[in-house]
Order: C-alpha cells, then structure tokens, then sequence
C-alpha cells in the first residue's frame, strides 16, 4: 500500500482528457497517496472520457463541467466545489490549447485570435482557478501547473503553444508571490 501521505487532503484536478493525460496520472497518484479528489471536464465531447476513468475513484467521485475560458463557469465550478468541501488543499492545472493552425507553419504567422486564446486558455485560467481556489486553501494549499520545455527554447511546430507556457511559467511567479503569505505554494 502506497504512503498515505495526502490522507484527509482534497484537490481539484483540472485537465483530465484521457487515460494519456499527465493530469490523469498525477489524479491517480495523489488518490493513491490518500487524497480525495474533484474534477472537472470541458465540453460534452470529453465527459464520457473523464467520467469513465473517475469512476475508477468509486460511485460519487465529483465531476462537473467547467470552461476555464469562461468566469461563470470556474465560480459556479468552485461553488460547487464549496458544497462538497469546507477546505481545498491542492489544485491541479494541467489545461493547454491553441488552435491547431497556430502550431503550424511559422510562428510569424500566428494570428491575434490564435495568441488570444492560447494565453487565455493556458495562461490566464491559471489566475483566474488560483483566485477561485485560495479562499478555500485555509490551511496551506499547493497549486501546481504544467510547463513544457518550449517555454524557454524553440521548439519547432509548438509555435504559439511555447509563448503561452512562457506566460504561465511568469503567471505562476506572480501567484507565487501573491498567495506565498497566505501559505499556499504555486
């Protein structure tokens, strides 16, 4: 039997698409260490994915819908989240997308929109779960996103994808900085 090391803890895990998914493996792992966990799917066409892979947690494992590129949706999510539980102590941020004729071709070629919602997507709605998530983290939280190595060096064909995980590398900084008094780790 694994450590239970995060026994009594409840995260939200954000960015569950399929059994592949580095979010899936990191849900897995804090499950197996003791932790209770929530979670979220984006859009009908990922529900039935995320829902048959939850329900390897058991029969009444929280899972709604959230769109991190809608506010309404992230403070009705973190309302519910709010019904469930009195306190959060992990959030995980394993959500990127940029459309897909942004990641072709040169990067000079990315347009405003295509930018717009690769930051907006993969960046921002790192600030925007953190704000949602930290008035819950009452005794110490730990908010983890997923970078890649694009964020620093050219990776050819990741395009706008390594401009927006640049964003988010700072964006956690920032978090970092802010909600480091209040004893939560980003």
């Amino acid at each position: 039997m694994a450590d239970q090391i995060l026994a009594g803890k409840t995260g939200v895990v954000f960015g569950v698409a399929n059994k592949r998914s580095i979010a899936w493996a990191i849900a897995k792992a804090w499950a197996a260490a003791g932790a209770k966990l929530i979670f979220n799917y984006q859009g009908e066409r990922l529900k039935e994915n995320v829902e048959e892979l939850v329900g390897e947690f058991g029969e009444g494992t929280p899972l709604w819908p959230c769109d991190v590129s809608k506010d309404e949706e992230i403070s009705g999510f973190f309302e519910k989240v709010r019904g469930e539980t009195g306190k959060l102590d992990l959030l995980l941020h394993s959500v990127a997308f940029a459309p897909k004729e942004a990641l072709e071709g040169d990067f000079v070629s990315t347009t405003r929109e295509a930018f717009r919602t690769a930051h907006d997507i993969s960046a921002y709605s790192l600030v925007a779960l953190a704000r949602e998530a930290a008035p819950l983290m009452t005794e110490c939280g730990s908010i983890v996103a997923m970078t890649y190595y694009g964020a620093e060096k050219v990776v050819p064909h990741y395009n706008v994808m390594g401009v927006a995980k640049a964003s988010l590398e700072a964006s956690t900084r920032y978090l970092a900085y802010d909600l480091g008094a209040k004893r939560i780790r980003v």
